[in-house]
């Protein structure tokens, strides 16, 4: 990599108008019968499909709902958003404030209620460590979510997701049954019991403060134990309520209660077997638990709204910095999140690419010891060469070749390039968050693509 990266001039020379010659030393007679080898690269380029064959093939129906916000960050959205101002307005009935990145679990309650009921809204997103001094003015506790309903103003997400059942009656999510509703009410008062012993187990002592310590920290193996058995009564609850009734759900029939429990559940079953190895959704204790994980993913409105396990993960590690083991990727075959994650790249390719080389590590000025792959043209400002571009670029499109059609086309010719595709896959795979950019099994696939591509970039 560090001899690979040497100079702008010899990167830029590998990737030009010209054909890409594969040179061999006169020094070695083994090497003698390849003088004659070439290799044109811009034939073998051409390959590969273009980005508008690329977007036909996946087709418009995969953006359905796909937002992209080409002066705003995110670059993108799984659902329409407006500027994140004050005086934002919407002709439609719900306006919701959100995090940025579709992180928060109690945000998650709120859109998938909001899917469920079938309620157009547009989203403001917020980002929670820099929320701008407006939205601090008008919601009390300066949390998310928060939304404008039928313009007022209710926050807190159990306060939102009663309003919406009140405002929108075409398909409830409350039993009409006077008995079955106060137990829906108390079963819901109980969630953050078994959610709060399920990340205290899972951060072991990171996510906050143990009450014997004065000081969050790494728990023992006893403390570690002590948060598995609390967690575990509060899990055996829960599985006791799900026998209550015929059908997988909490109360049998799906409604308002499962989506209150669903965001903190779909957390712990994908944190707990990397952090703990504790296997949540398949536990042979659990049967009623797992059915319910099952039922809930069929779904639809939960398939919009769901992230996946390795973006959990990488969220958990990230801010509370806990050990994080490789999660296992998901088996290709998956057609429609294929085409949706090929799709989304070609649409957003050139914020994609920008966003890969500034923060990958792939550009770099003319005095990082790695080589400079920045040029200044007329005393403009520096910017990524040509063939930094390009790189990136037909990585990508292989990618997506790999997505649509389950082969990624010929290996760029240049080493160098080669290098730089790997690295910008490698980020790539880390990068991709859902349902920020894509679906959950869109982003499981585009993850899967990366690892594949991988293997065989040289």
């Amino acid at each position: 990599m560090e001899r690979g990266l040497r100079t702008l001039e010899h990167s830029s020379r590998c990737i030009s108008d010209r054909p890409f010659v594969l040179r061999t030393n006169q020094c070695h007679p083994r090497r003698l019968d390849r003088r004659s080898i070439r290799i044109q690269a811009v034939s073998v380029l051409k390959d590969v499909p273009t980005w508008q064959q690329l977007s036909a093939c996946a087709g418009a129906s995969a953006l359905e709902g796909y937002v992209l916000r080409r002066k705003e960050v995110p670059r993108s959205a799984p659902t329409p958003t407006l500027p994140t101002t004050a005086d934002a307005e919407t002709d439609k009935p719900v306006l919701l404030y959100r995090d940025t990145n579709a992180w928060c679990p109690y945000c998650e309650r709120v859109t998938f209620a909001l899917a469920e009921k079938d309620v157009p809204y547009d989203s403001v997103l917020i980002d929670l460590r820099d929320k701008p001094a407006w939205y601090k003015d008008i919601v009390p506790t300066e949390l998310t979510p928060a939304a404008r309903i039928n313009g007022e103003l209710v926050y807190e997400s159990m306060d939102i997701l009663q309003r919406l059942e009140r405002e929108f009656t075409e398909f409830p999510l409350l039993p009409s049954d006077a008995s079955l509703r106060e137990e829906a009410e108390t079963v819901m008062g109980a969630s953050e019991a078994l959610g709060g012993a399920g990340f205290r187990f899972v951060a072991g002592g990171s996510l906050a403060t143990r009450p014997d310590d004065e000081k969050p920290g790494p728990a023992s193996d006893s403390q570690l134990a002590e948060m598995q058995a609390a967690f575990e009564e509060q899990l055996a609850e829960f599985e006791q309520q799900l026998s209550k009734h015929e059908g997988p759900f909490i109360l049998g029939e799906f409604g308002l209660v499962d989506i209150v429990y669903a965001p903190a559940l779909e957390r712990l079953a994908a944190n707990l077997p990397v952090m703990r190895g504790f296997k949540l959704r398949d536990h042979p204790d659990y049967p009623h638990t797992a059915a319910w994980f099952h039922a809930l993913d069929q779904r639809p409105a939960y398939q919009k709204v769901k992230s996946d396990d390795v973006t959990h993960n990488q969220v958990f590690k990230r801010i509370f910095g806990v050990p994080l083991a490789a999660a296992p990727a998901s088996s290709p075959g998956q057609v429609a999140a294929r085409k949706e994650a090929a799709a989304k790249i070609a649409a957003n390719r050139t914020a994609v690419v920008n966003d890969l080389l500034k923060n990958s590590g792939i550009v770099r000025g003319r005095t990082n010891q790695y080589g400079n792959t920045l040029r200044a043209v007329n005393g403009y400002p520096m910017e990524p060469s040509p063939a930094a571009v390009a790189a990136v670029e037909y990585a990508l499109r292989r990618l997506c070749s790999w997505l649509l059609h389950g082969t990624p086309g010929p290996r760029h010719p240049d080493l160098e390039a080669a290098a730089l595709g790997s690295a910008a896959l490698v980020f790539f795979a880390g990068r991709a968050s859902s349902p920020r950019d894509l679906s959950a099994a869109a982003c499981t696939e585009l993850r899967d693509g990366c690892w594949q591509l991988l293997k065989d970039m040289y």
